[in-house]
């Protein structure tokens, strides 16, 4: 039971180069894609796609990071970075000024940047 804590406590979920899953993936810290899903990946903190690594479906996270293929649309709540090895084809959204794009990357995708102002507050002057 402790050896099942201690890799709780490092904090990484990894899905390896010869893995596929069918269905939705959630972390609750930071998890890294090598292997292949179909479907949803979520997490509370960062999502990395390493250049092995594809995702077919949605991918939503504070921090994401792409290396690899993504087909299907992000959700970055903080920011998302797109290595040169990237191709991603979906729609995008993150904050305004936190999309990096690196030279070389492959993004055929609608771009959309988040509202940062609270939703429902009305201010009354």
């Amino acid at each position: 039971m402790s050896d099942h804590n201690s890799a709780t406590n490092k904090g990484l979920g990894f899905i390896g180069e010869d893995l596929f899953i069918e269905g939705t993936v959630h972390a609750q810290k930071k998890m890294v894609v090598s292997g292949t899903v179909n479907g949803s990946v979520s997490g509370d903190q960062e999502i990395v796609v390493t250049e092995s690594g594809n995702v077919i479906g949605r991918i939503e996270a504070n921090i994401i990071l792409v290396a690899g293929k993504v087909a299907g649309d992000l959700l970055a709540h903080k920011r998302l970075e797109v290595n040169a090895t990237a191709t991603i084809q979906g729609e995008v959204q993150v904050p305004s000024g936190q999309l990096l794009i690196k030279e070389g990357a492959q993004l055929e995708a609608r771009c959309t940047t988040l509202n940062e102002k609270p939703q429902g507050v009305i201010s009354s002057s």
